[in-house]
């Protein structure tokens, strides 16, 4: 039984590595900044209720 199960296990795993090259680089985050400082609202923690600015 294990012999059948090793030819596909074999063509799968060579499938995931061959895919693995193929694929975009991956990029995240933004590309621009912030325009600047801006406000929030706290609605938890020691702050609550307060407006806080984040920079």
């Amino acid at each position: 039984m294990t012999g059948r199960l090793r030819v596909p296990i074999i063509v799968l795993a060579g499938l995931a590595l061959a895919s693995t090259g193929l694929r975009a680089d991956v990029e995240s985050g933004p590309k621009d900044k912030i325009g600047g400082a801006f406000n929030v609202k706290a609605f938890s923690g020691e702050n609550k209720g307060k407006t806080l600015c984040y920079v």
